[in-house]
């Protein structure tokens, strides 16, 4: 993800909820888990990268199982756990895990696409410690409904927002742009103004799963440089008129480079700030380096490890044999992955921006070229604006924290 708010003024805004500096001492495998706690979902969106289904699979890691592998995360001094799907809240004993998760320090949060939130079961998730929910909505109305797959859910998943805010947990909204959602993106942002929501996520199509199968509905180039631009002036905006709201976005990571260039260009004196935002090292950093790597890893619902959410197709080990932290440092592909740069190919490994992007976009370029290594076949970037000079290097000041 990258971090608008930050990178163009330099407002630090994340919910309290999501961060976890200060949770994670320095021996933590990963900062963030995302586990798929079932496949089973009531919408059949367009684009979902875990292709769910509508069944829940009798495979799925049991109750048991389940706090088991909490207790393990625990042990690894992982500071959040994103339950995620399908629709975590299918599950009815997701309060169960909540509650275990607490009792073991670690933040639990949740990815769902909002329909399950009823007043009541929004109450008792966050009785039971569910701090933040990022609900999912790929426009608004009929526009939403179409892509999802289900008349009314976007109802639904606007009561559920409310449910959740209401019960005490902050709240996110997470938007995908293709050419059918991209013109509702500022309805949704209005939306997100209107509910009082914490944070907007904006993602990209990344090409997994359901995703795979609609290329052809991603945006023109031209097109997603004029959303990009669109997000720009929106957050310079709403840093003035609603500064607790965060915006960012995800998917494509050639919008920290296009970005940071409009910067330099229309405000020199934020220049140098967002140059170190992108380049430290630290936890300071506004860009996740791609899809995926060292910051999040994905465990599914058969408890198998994965590099990213997005990349599926690569199975590093299952935590019902062994443990995360045994799987991810026997696994070459990880290290791989958390130390891209050397290993790209094409564009991406001649570009000079790579230290920034990691090379965008893997589950595309897999997708695409069946590479893992290949380039991105989604980074927009003109040729001028890849080989143009890179910002001089100056000294790092104290790093702002990055979730």
């Amino acid at each position: 993800m990258i971090d608008l708010t930050r990178l163009i003024r330099g407002l630090d805004n994340r919910p309290e909820e999501i961060r976890y500096e200060g949770r994670r001492s320095s021996d933590a495998v990963v900062p963030l888990v995302v586990w798929n706690v079932t496949e089973a979902c009531n919408l059949a969106c367009r684009h979902c990268y875990f292709g769910a289904c509508n069944e829940r699979d009798e495979r799925e890691l049991s109750t048991a199982e389940a706090k088991g592998f909490i207790d393990s995360l625990a042990e690894l001094n992982v500071p959040v756990l994103v339950f995620s799907g399908g629709e975590p809240f299918v599950r009815q004993d997701l309060r169960e895990l909540t509650e275990h998760a607490v009792d073991r320090g670690i933040r639990p949060i949740a990815s769902s696409n909002g329909t399950f939130l009823t007043e009541e079961r929004a109450r008792e998730l966050a009785d039971a410690g569910l701090r933040y929910v990022g609900v999912s909505l790929d426009g608004v109305g009929a526009t939403n409904d179409a892509f999802r797959g289900v008349d009314g859910a976007f109802e639904r998943a606007r009561e559920g927002l409310r449910n959740a805010r209401d019960a005490g947990m902050s709240v996110g909204i997470r938007t995908t742009m293709t050419r059918g959602t991209v013109d509702d993106v500022p309805d949704v942002i209005d939306l997100a103004v209107e509910e009082d929501v914490d944070r907007v996520n904006v993602f990209h199509l990344i090409y997994s799963g359901r995703g795979g199968d609609i290329t052809d509905a991603d945006l023109p180039f031209d097109r997603t440089r004029e959303a990009v631009d669109y997000l720009y002036e929106r957050t310079t905006e709403l840093t003035e008129t609603h500064p607790d709201m965060q915006v960012l976005t995800a998917g494509n990571y050639a919008d920290a480079v296009y970005l940071y260039r409009r910067i330099r260009e229309e405000s020199p004196e934020r220049a140098e700030r967002a140059r170190r935002l992108l380049f430290d090292d630290g936890p300071g950093r506004v860009v996740k380096n791609g899809d995926a790597g060292p910051k999040v890893v994905n465990v599914d619902h058969l408890g198998n490890v994965h590099p990213s959410m997005f990349l599926p197709q690569y199975t590093l080990g299952n935590v019902r044999e062994r443990s995360l932290d045994e799987i991810l440092t026997d696994s070459d592909l990880w290290d791989r992955l958390a130390e891209p740069s050397a290993h790209l190919k094409g564009a991406c490994g001649e570009c000079p921006w790579k230290e920034v992007c990691g090379g965008n976009s893997r589950a595309r370029a897999a997708a695409v070229h069946d590479d893992l290594w290949a380039e991105d076949p989604r980074c927009y970037l003109t040729d001028a604006e890849r080989c143009a000079d890179l910002p001089d290097e100056g000294p790092v000041e104290a790093p702002i924290a990055s979730d």
